[in-house]
């Protein structure tokens, strides 16, 4: 039995971020993501009325699975409290979702968005930051992670984990020795953790 195609929208949807992440947001038009998915132009209108649309559906596409591998990592468990494991939970999310939606990563994590995103995907981003504050603010207070504002200290963690995925691009993740990704993961706590000195 032939596997089922996707539903157009979704295939609109992926083809639209693998061309965001080759050629951004604003240098992709809706002919050539038309025509990579080997449609009309006038197929992907019946979906989305325009390119803000379809960039607002892919940026939607691409957070919600993003919450949904860091709802899955966080979800594997570990001793409650331990703020350095469940740093290593957010670090699997990522690097899961990483590996397997290269191209949603790059067009989340390489590019900025505010010239189309909508209040719904706004909100979207915003739920995700208040996952990654929360945690910091947690571990601030049981003394693990260092002073500082959250948002700040997320997005260093994010720019490090960024910089690494896109030095192992077109690869991606994947190739990269886990022994690496561990080495990785290491350097990154080591900039949110707090040093007590002796």
């Amino acid at each position: 039995m032939a596997p089922r195609k996707p539903d157009l929208d979704r295939l609109l949807i992926d083809t639209a971020l693998a061309l965001f992440a080759e050629r951004t947001y604003e240098g992709t038009q809706m002919p050539a993501v038309a025509q990579r998915a080997g449609v009309g132009v006038g197929s992907i209108y019946r979906y989305f009325p325009s390119k803000e649309a379809l960039g607002n559906a892919a940026f939607q596409h691409a957070k919600r699975a993003l919450l949904d591998h860091l709802a899955g990592a966080l979800a594997e468990g570990g001793p409650a409290g331990d703020i350095r494991a469940e740093f290593g939970r957010f670090w699997r999310g990522f690097t899961r979702y990483a590996g397997a939606y290269p191209d949603a990563f790059v067009f989340l994590e390489h590019q900025q968005h505010d010239t189309f995103l909508a209040p719904e995907s706004r909100a979207l981003a915003e739920e995700i930051d208040r996952v990654a504050a929360d945690f910091i603010e947690r571990g601030q207070r049981a003394g693990e992670i260092r002073e500082g504002d959250a948002a700040q200290l997320v997005a260093l963690a994010l720019g490090a984990f960024t910089g690494l995925v896109k030095l192992r691009r077109p690869g991606g993740l994947p190739t990269l020795p886990a022994e690496d990704l561990d080495r990785a993961e290491a350097a990154v706590w080591d900039l949110l953790h707090r040093k007590v000195s002796p």
